[in-house]
């Protein structure tokens, strides 16, 4: 059998480019790092470990050296390696050919819980589903493609963006995506004269795929069927509600002539029936729910009531973008309810981690997403919204200000974040500050730094009753939140 050192495998992508390598070669991982929380699974697929440096007899005794891309250009790792043959991470994508259905959710916001709720529905139905056991957020450039190329009957995939045109695509045309899942599109997860073209980004995907699954209610995710034939596009949205809820509305403009629309319903913030004076109009949907509650709806396909483990709309809209992939993928509508109801939650969305008071942790980090949280935890509260805010927006201060806003649904707002200490002002709720946040710390989409979650939930915690809510959103809370209070 082949032998393969994998450099660098305990990382994102080469831990992926090892678990594929490793079905038709002897993989051996050489890496500086000293463990991996990875360690189950590469010994439950044979693959051996070499950490702490690289061992070189191991290294000579590789028929070929697998490369993970970041260490392409490192001189060292160049000159142990010299003379043998190196397998990159396109090598493996040329030469694995994905043999299984893909399907690809992309989108503002959902895409994660999407994703999981379509495995759950998978693994309900009988189906093995490819896991890359990574903890991420967000897949892009490589994750998708390489996930695909596992073992397993059915891949779903989750396709972000960085925001470059051609990313999306080259993206679902490596992953072999034959269904495409939009969930919506909101303008504030980019500066706003990006926008337009964080649109095509999206947009991309209905070029590879062979369905596309679109959220009818988004009123741009909608208008991408234009030009499609109507077999090869399937709409989900919800048709009626039965509860009252507090919408947070962000209004839109028609994608064709540009007037601001009108809407005979709003369910979630931009998203609901609308329609323009154009002629533009929701189109009708295929897959919908009714009767629609805080934790329960009706599917028309089975015309059964689903009871969900997890509440609010934005699970309704997930749940039902994921029964409409099952469908185009010939799911028995039985599996599907199944799937969906006994979908327990992803880690870090809406994710309840005490009781009395609750403390609730939400990776949500822009706009949308935090009108979404609010939503929901505005309808569940008893007592007082007490919220960390550890964001600092993608969309710069514009993104901060908006969300401060929304907050003023809160009862006392705590910025972690600098940002959101520097945005603090534009909120009508109680504000009580830390002194951390005085401190700048960004770092992509990560906002606030231990230090600063830790004061934030220390300040919340003497505020907090047994009735009230402490709400902590963001990267930094999602990152570091669960450690904070477990040592507290």
């Amino acid at each position: 059998m082949e032998r393969i050192v994998v450099l660098g495998g305990c990382g994102t992508v080469g831990s992926l480019m090892a678990r594929i390598l490793a079905k038709r070669a002897a993989v051996t991982i050489s890496d500086i790092r000293k463990k991996t929380p990875l360690w189950e699974i590469f010994q439950a697929e044979g693959i051996k470990l070499d950490l702490g440096g690289h061992n070189p007899n191991i290294i000579r005794g590789a028929d070929k050296i697998a490369v993970a891309p970041s260490l392409l250009e490192n001189e060292k790792i160049l000159q142990l390696i010299k003379g043998k043959e190196i397998i990159t991470v396109e090598d493996i994508i040329a030469s694995c050919k994905v043999k299984k259905p893909v399907v690809g959710v992309t989108g503002t916001n959902g895409k994660t819980t999407t994703t999981q709720i379509l495995k759950n529905i998978l693994r309900v139905a009988g189906y093995k589903v490819p896991e890359h056991y990574l903890n991420i957020q967000g897949n892009t450039e490589f994750i998708p493609a390489l996930q695909a190329r596992l073992e397993g009957d059915i891949a779903v995939v989750e396709i972000g963006t960085f925001g470059k045109l051609g990313e999306i695509k080259k993206a679902a045309t490596d992953s072999k995506v034959e269904i495409a899942i939009i969930t919506n599109i909101s303008r504030d997860h980019l500066p706003p004269e990006d926008f337009p073209k964080y649109i095509e980004c999206k947009k991309e995907i209905i070029d590879v795929a062979q369905h596309i699954i679109l959220n009818a209610d988004d009123p741009i995710v909608a208008s991408f069927a234009k030009s499609l034939p109507k077999d090869k596009v399937t709409f989900y949205g919800i048709e009626s509600v039965k509860s009252h809820f507090e919408v947070f509305p962000e209004d839109r403009e028609c994608p064709y002539c540009g007037k601001p629309l009108k809407y005979k319903n709003r369910f979630l913030g931009h998203l609901g029936d609308y329609y323009c004076t154009c002629g533009y109009r929701r189109p009708k949907l295929d897959v919908k729910a009714t009767k629609v509650e805080m934790d329960k709806f009706r599917l028309n396909i089975a015309d059964e009531t689903i009871k969900l483990k997890t509440g609010g709309l934005f699970n309704v809209y997930n749940s039902l973008a994921a029964a409409a992939a099952s469908l185009t993928l010939g799911i028995n509508p039985e599996h599907i309810i199944e799937g969906i109801s006994s979908f327990k939650g992803a880690a870090g969305r809406h994710e309840i981690i005490k009781r009395e008071p609750k403390i609730i942790i939400d990776y949500a980090h822009n706009p949308a997403g935090v009108r979404a949280i609010m939503q929901l935890v505005k309808e569940e509260t008893p007592g007082k919204i007490i919220v960390v805010n550890t964001i600092s927006s993608e969309s710069g201060i514009e993104g901060d200000k908006e969300i401060a806003r929304i907050l003023s649904n809160a009862n006392i707002i705590i910025p972690a974040s600098y940002s959101a200490r520097k945005a603090s002002d534009h909120t009508r709720a109680k504000i009580i500050h830390i002194k951390s946040s005085k401190q700048k710390m960004k770092q992509g989409t990560l906002g606030a730094s231990k230090r600063q979650v830790r004061e934030a939930i220390q300040k919340a915690l003497k505020h907090a009753e047994k009735d009230d809510t402490i709400l902590i959103i963001g990267e930094g809370g999602y990152k570091y939140a669960k450690s904070v209070l477990k040592g507290s």
